[in-house]
């Protein structure tokens, strides 16, 4: 079984940097998105969530600072990797103390990159992992987990099979992303199998049934042609671009 590939976003104005951590981090299986400034920056956010930001102190318009904090108002829980060529310790203290998870000093070794990256993913994944007994909210829906229920915004009070809750955790995990049949299958079933594909869209059909969401004119989960299904969650998007 291979393990799911980060979507890491790395934000920096420096091509050859942007470059070399394209090529190390592919190299280790993950998609990577580059954004040579914070507006591309916060227009890829819009698109898709990563689950880890490498980001740039010094970039034009807007610093890292800046642009950490934008990011945390809406994605608190966000993974964040600081890169710098100043080594200054006041840089770092602004950094970690804005919510960075961890700070590199560039020019960097591959490999101590590659090694931070893993690191924090980790840590990521194990807090993740410790709050699955925590409801999840996103566009008006309350997920209660060990309830195995969604609250609608209408107050209804709908119960899904484990599966189901399995799915709709997974899309709500990743709000505004697009996740794919077969992600959707190894997080809910452990496996992905030959039919995961339809299975998926039998369960998708199932839970959009219980949210009273029309495939046609989504509010809830909206389906990404060869691509896969994506939560969607309208407040994050519009208050990112108020910020």
């Amino acid at each position: 079984m291979q393990p799911r590939k980060a979507l890491i976003l790395a934000v920096d104005d420096d091509p050859l940097t942007g470059k070399l951590i394209d090529f190390l981090l592919e190299n280790e299986g993950h998609e990577v998105e580059i954004a040579a400034d914070p507006s591309q920056a916060l227009r890829a956010l819009e698109q898709r969530t990563p689950d880890l930001i490498l980001l740039d102190v010094q970039l034009p318009r807007m610093d890292g600072f800046t642009l950490l904090k934008h990011i945390k108002k809406q994605y608190p829980e966000m993974p964040v990797i600081m890169l710098t060529a100043r080594a200054e310790m006041q840089d770092k203290l602004t950094g970690l103390e804005s919510g960075a998870d961890d700070y590199v000093v560039k020019p960097f070794e591959p490999a101590e990159l590659v090694a931070r990256v893993k690191s924090v993913l980790r840590r990521a994944n194990r807090q993740l992992a410790a709050t699955m007994d925590m409801l999840i909210v996103e566009n008006g829906i309350e997920l209660n987990i060990p309830d195995l229920t969604a609250k609608l915004p209408s107050g209804e009070k709908v119960t899904l099979t484990p599966m189901e809750m399995r799915i709709l955790q997974r899309l709500m995990s990743s709000p505004n992303r697009v996740v794919s049949r077969d992600d959707l299958a190894m997080y809910a079933a452990g496996y992905v199998a030959d039919t995961s594909s339809n299975q998926i869209d039998v369960y998708i059909g199932r839970i959009r049934k219980k949210l009273g969401d029309d495939p046609n004119d989504p509010k809830y989960i909206a389906t990404i042609r060869g691509s896969g299904y994506k939560f969607l969650s309208p407040d994050r998007l519009r208050n990112m671009r108020q910020n």
